[in-house]
């Protein structure tokens, strides 16, 4: 009886390296993409729960919450009327009274890169207007700001170590510059 020899040669052994190579590659891009799609998604969402928490104060206070001009931190109105930045929560306390403090958003979200920061800005109180900013990591995303030849370029604000190209107003989503 004459035995078989079912090992690899050597081109096989290349060819199937190779191959394993190339799968990996693959699913390495794809799954740095999807991770790189989920944060911005959230970073999304966090500023639309933001804005309705701003809206919501908005309703009661009859004004968007102020902004520090040394921090740019937002600013809550405290029991005696001072106002003081709402590092946790955006809440306002009502009538000067403990018992009336109103919770618009219980935790303000935090960008998930921690080379990123989501910014808030107060316009023209006369007005009554904000924004919202955040730096989204796909430039091929839809909602990134565009300028006239939608061409994709980002907001003059910083947004941690890099410029902000997403904005939320009062008024929506921002796409154009």
């Amino acid at each position: 009886m004459r035995r078989h020899n079912s090992g690899f040669t050597l081109v096989e052994l290349i060819l199937t390296m190779s191959l394993i190579a190339i799968l990996s590659i693959i699913g390495i891009g794809s799954y740095t993409q999807a991770t790189l799609k989920s944060r911005d998604t959230q970073r999304k969402n966090d500023l639309n729960q933001m804005a309705k928490a701003i809206e919501l104060f908005n309703n009661d206070l009859g004004r968007y919450p102020n902004i520090d001009d040394i921090s740019g931190k937002m600013l809550c109105p405290g029991v005696d009327g001072i106002e003081t930045e709402c590092n946790y929560s955006i809440y306002a306390y009502n009538n000067q009274e403990v018992t009336a403090k109103a919770v618009y958003m219980d935790n303000i979200p935090v960008d998930p890169s921690s080379n990123r920061d989501y910014v808030y800005v107060a316009n023209d109180p006369s007005v009554g207007s904000f924004a919202l900013y955040a730096a989204l990591e796909n430039t091929e995303d839809r909602d990134v700001v565009r300028d006239a030849d939608q061409t994709v370029t980002t907001w003059d604000v910083l947004c941690g170590e890099v410029k902000c190209n997403y904005k939320l107003t009062e008024t929506g989503l921002i796409r154009t510059k």
